[in-house]
């Protein structure tokens, strides 16, 4: 019997999908500990950053985290000039800047991390073979030509604003006007064509607030349109950057473990009297409900939904759900003159879109309310990315599927252990037993089961990189490419396949607990950055991010340096034998 081989393609040690941030570091880490790698990097853009990549950005997108945190700990980013920053957040195209500028230096055996980059390739399947490699197919879509790929070992760094959920609309095949998503809107010239007078934007979340800022800015006649609550999740709350803390700033604030432990978040490890005092005491209870509390009512007074004049609707957009339970989508608001703009010049409408004609936006609301349109701007989301794998290897690998598909042996099994899960969740965390109020989108699909939110169960040969939502992203990025270093050099004592099983489900039974229906997928940690990231590096055996002091272990944030600290801690350890 022959031996079987390989299709005719490109073989390589390791391929990561993907050339955001995530995809970058991962790759950068991977090669500074292993440079003989054959190490590329597929990337469906011709420009590397996903999200802060130049085709992407635009003048009124700006960082959701600060200088000094916004950065590899490998290569500090240069400091903004003045008029660009404030509180220390700056515009996005700084990022852009350091990331091109990261992968032109970070250099192994001759290559930079921009020589192993396929620009213009997108990933259309993935599949194992038989003799244990991964196959992708690929094609370039410059010349319309397949691609395709072999290699041992897979990450998956297309995290999850890849691939944007375009809407479709009834008539749309005779409007005249313009629709862009925001993926687009930073190649668009819309805005700035005197003919487009009308603009809607469609969406809750930051991209969408983005640009309706714009399009006012810009003296356009700009309606905004959100889904009513009972069909969506409402508009999104954004806080000011300016809230004081003891610290810089709010982004250094989240950095130090004594402001990630007043979150009910299972990652903590549940063995000091502070952390039993304020989640699992009635007196921490309303400790903790009162500091997010003062959040919740400083962002709503800084808004002013109910008290600024309008006669445009502008009391539509107060979020449903107290920004505790992060029920929907947040952000920061960094321009002074957002709220008063929008409540002079933008006309909020909360509904759906029903139809189009060739010069008219039709909604589905009472009065089948209609108005002038020459461009619809949709910040309406992404979808997963995780269509390159079949159902069948979804379901091996801990991926989401259809619930209807699940066998009855394997979810019997997962809603036993979510149940038990839950019940310790419920015991600990006082502060969930008693969820508000609040409409809950339920999720068709099963949640990650994903280790970490990282690593299969049953399959050490690829980890998803970025597929947990967590706040400070460059620095979780990091610390997940360490974590993914040391496991695929099995320098990780690894718990039991049962001890990790409780693992992942813990994670589900919690994020549904804690976020709500944002939490429905298993993959959800805005507030979390911190603990999670300390479980990852505690559970490499690395000390250095826990050696500042009592006080400092406490209360100084943890940064960048941080994580280079481990990394030459985790280099330099001696190898078990």
């Amino acid at each position: 019997m022959g031996s079987l081989k390989p299709p005719v393609g490109t073989s390589h040690d390791v391929v990561v999908i993907g050339a955001g941030l995530s995809g970058i570091v991962a790759a950068q880490r991977l090669l500074q500990a292993h440079p003989d790698t054959d190490l590329v990097i597929v990337e469906r853009d011709y420009c590397l950053g996903g999200v802060w990549s130049e085709r992407r950005i635009y003048p009124s997108f700006w960082s959701q985290w600060t200088h000094g945190i916004a950065e590899f700990s490998d290569m500090p980013m240069e400091r903004p000039p003045p008029e660009d920053c404030r509180f220390d957040l700056f515009p996005a195209r700084y990022t852009t800047r350091y990331l091109e500028t990261y992968v032109d230096q970070k250099q192994h055996n001759g290559l930079s991390l921009r020589d192993r980059i396929q620009f213009q390739t997108e990933v259309e399947s993935v599949h194992k073979t038989d003799w244990g490699a991964w196959l992708i197919k690929c094609q370039d879509t410059k010349t319309g030509t397949a691609k395709l790929l072999h290699t041992k070992k897979l990450m998956v760094a297309n995290g999850q604003t890849s691939l944007p959920r375009m809407p479709t609309f009834l008539g749309q095949e005779t409007f005249k006007g313009t629709i862009i998503h925001s993926i687009d809107f930073g190649q668009s010239s819309a805005l700035n064509n005197d003919a487009v007078r009308h603009v809607t934007v469609l969406g809750a979340g930051k991209s969408a607030a983005d640009m309706v800022y714009e399009a006012a800015k810009l003296g356009k006649k700009v309606s905004w349109v959100i889904r009513r609550s009972d069909d969506g999740l409402g508009p999104a709350a954004f806080a000011p950057i300016d809230i004081p803390t003891p610290y810089r700033n709010g982004v250094e604030a989240s950095q130090a473990r004594i402001m990630a432990s007043l979150q009910p978040c299972f990652l903590i490890p549940n063995h000091s009297w502070w952390t039993w005092f304020l989640h699992s005491t009635r007196i921490g209870e309303k400790l903790v409900g009162s500091v997010f509390d003062f959040l919740d009512t400083t962002v709503r007074k800084y808004a002013g939904y109910r008290e600024r004049e309008s006669d445009k609707g502008f009391e539509k957009l107060e979020y449903d759900t107290s920004i505790f339970w992060q029920n929907g989508t947040a952000g920061g608001c960094h321009f002074s003159d957002f709220w008063p703009l929008i409540a002079e010049k933008v006309h909020i409408k909360r509904a759906s879109v029903k139809a189009l004609s060739e010069t008219h936006i039709y909604l589905d609301d009472e009065k089948m309310t209609h108005f002038p349109c020459d461009a619809i701007l949709c910040g309406t989301g992404w979808e997963h990315g995780l269509d390159i794998f079949d159902n069948t290897l979804r379901m091996q690998l801990g991926l989401p599927f259809e619930k209807g598909l699940e066998q009855h042996d394997c979810r019997v099994k997962w809603e036993k252990l979510v149940g038990d899960a839950d019940e310790e969740v419920l015991t600990r965390f006082r502060i969930l037993r008693n969820p508000p109020k609040h409409h809950h989108v339920y999720e068709q699909r099963t949640p990650y089961r994903l280790y970490h939110t990282m690593a299969p169960l049953d399959d050490d040969t690829i980890l998803f990189m970025n597929h947990v939502t967590a706040g400070a992203k460059l620095f979780v990025a990091e610390a997940q490419a360490i974590w993914a270093v040391a496991y695929w050099d099995k320098r990780i004592t690894l718990p039991s396949l049962q001890e990790q099983e409780k693992d992942v489900a813990h994670w589900i039974a919690w994020n549904k607990r804690r976020y709500l229906s944002m939490g429905e997928l298993g993959n959800f940690a805005a507030f979390d950055s911190v603990p999670y990231v300390d479980k990852l590096l505690d559970e490499i055996g690395v000390k250095s991010h826990r050696r500042k002091g009592f006080l400092g272990n406490i209360f100084a944030p943890i940064k960048p340096a941080d994580l280079g600290r481990v990394w030459q801690e985790y280099l330099e350890a001696p190898q078990k034998a």
